[in-house]
């Protein structure tokens, strides 16, 4: 299946669906679109959290964590 966003809520869409038990993959489709939007949502208030502590407190939990691809 394929997404679309709406122009009303932003929330992604079921736009082609084939086959037998449609019904079920739309379905499954949807909940999982709403899952990955409620771990969004969590991860980026877990990060206002944390940009909000004090800065000692920050370098004690090493964040924000910086990653290089070029060191192993």
């Amino acid at each position: 299946m394929k997404t679309q966003k709406s122009l009303k809520s932003g929330a992604d869409l079921a736009v082609l669906a084939r086959g037998n038990g449609f019904y079920y993959a739309i379905r499954r489709f949807v909940g999982e679109a709403l899952e990955a939007r409620r771990q969004r949502a969590s991860a980026r208030q877990t990060a206002e959290q944390l940009a909000q502590l004090p800065a000692y407190l920050r370098r004690d939990i090493d964040w924000p964590v910086v990653v290089h691809h070029e060191q192993d």
